[in-house]
């Protein structure tokens, strides 16, 4: 499951997976180890910062980003956006 995304300075991007502390998204910039991301999905605002982004062979970028001060509420809904 995927779910569009934006992204910090309004790139959009696709929200991959969400393991429970990682979430992957695609993006087309890339994102430097430990920078601040914004990501919103409708109502759902998250902030993460970046473990790494590398390069597919699209020119997009797949960026690992670690959550930061999610709540139980923004948890509880990630947890159900991707089936967990």
């Amino acid at each position: 499951m995927s779910l569009a995304v934006t992204l910090t300075g309004g790139h959009a991007g696709t929200a991959e997976s969400w393991d429970g502390t990682v979430l992957v998204v695609t993006s087309p910039r890339a994102f430097a180890p430990g920078a601040p991301l914004k990501i919103e999905h409708g109502e759902l605002g998250i902030e993460a910062k970046s473990i790494g982004s590398k390069r597919r062979d699209d020119g997009n970028f797949v960026v690992r980003v670690r959550v930061v001060n999610l709540r139980r509420d923004q948890r509880l809904a990630l947890d159900a956006l991707f089936g967990r």
